[in-house]
């Protein structure tokens, strides 16, 4: 395949740069209730129960027609609905909620790997389809990975998800870059492979072997897609692939 060495290598976050295994939603719901009020209105078995079937069918009715619903709305609504109110700003209440409930740990070797990216000087930031805002999820990364990530754009913030072009055109704008300038590593065949391909990035494909906790839309990389996407396993080979 020619390629020329990218400007900027955009990544995705979950499975990509950190593996998260799973996701305790009672976990992250216990630990807000010390800043929820009043007290009596607090029922953990019942917002369990309603917030279950609410991403039940976001998941149905939002995130399969690539629209992303921010953390920030499904906390306010569910509180709202309990008559509860919560004493934190949005930020601490959504790092709260994710990093008490979903151990996560770097990938292999990514920290060596983005060590030598900025060594080479390649640019390098971050694209993900999370419901999250960009502020918490680079607090995520932070706790994780000594980076230069030049920012972060999350669908959260930008409504639409992966594959759809509106995230990635946010992270041109940021980065003063074109598609051609850039490559896209990701695990998801469907949102990152498509998304990438679709605005004329090269993707890079992260088949890490990890399985997903939460449900992903099915994809194959088709014969007419695979001459133009490179497979890596392991980070030493997304090095591989550069130019010396």
């Amino acid at each position: 395949m020619t390629k020329t060495n990218p400007r900027m290598i955009l990544f995705d976050y979950g499975q990509t740069l950190l593996h998260e295994a799973s996701f305790d939603r009672r976990a992250a719901l216990e630990a807000l209730t010390p800043h929820l009020y009043p007290k009596e209105n607090i029922d953990i078995d019942k917002i369990l129960e309603f917030t279950d079937d609410l991403y039940e069918d976001l998941r149905e009715l939002a995130f399969a027609n690539s629209v992303e619903v921010g953390f920030d709305v499904t906390l306010n609504y569910t509180l709202d609905m309990f008559g509860l109110s919560c004493d934190l700003p949005m930020l601490e209440c959504e790092k709260l909620y994710w990093f008490s409930s979903c151990p996560g740990e770097p990938m292999p070797y990514l920290q060596e790997t983005l060590n030598e990216l900025q060594d080479r000087g390649i640019r390098t930031a971050v694209v993900s389809n999370i419901s999250f805002s960009s502020e918490a999820v680079l607090a995520r990364i932070d706790n994780h990975l000594k980076h230069n990530f030049e920012f972060v754009v999350a669908s959260s913030e930008t409504i639409l998800r992966k594959p759809e072009k509106w995230i990635f055109l946010s992270a041109f704008k940021q980065a003063g870059l074109e598609p051609e300038d850039c490559w896209y590593v990701g695990d998801n065949i469907y949102c990152d492979l498509h998304g990438a391909l679709r605005l004329g990035m090269h993707p890079v494909y992260y088949d890490s072997g990890h399985a997903c906790f939460y449900p992903r839309e099915k994809a194959e990389i088709t014969d007419e897609m695979r001459p133009k996407v490179d497979i890596i396993e392991h980070y030493t080979e997304l090095l591989d692939l550069l130019e010396a």
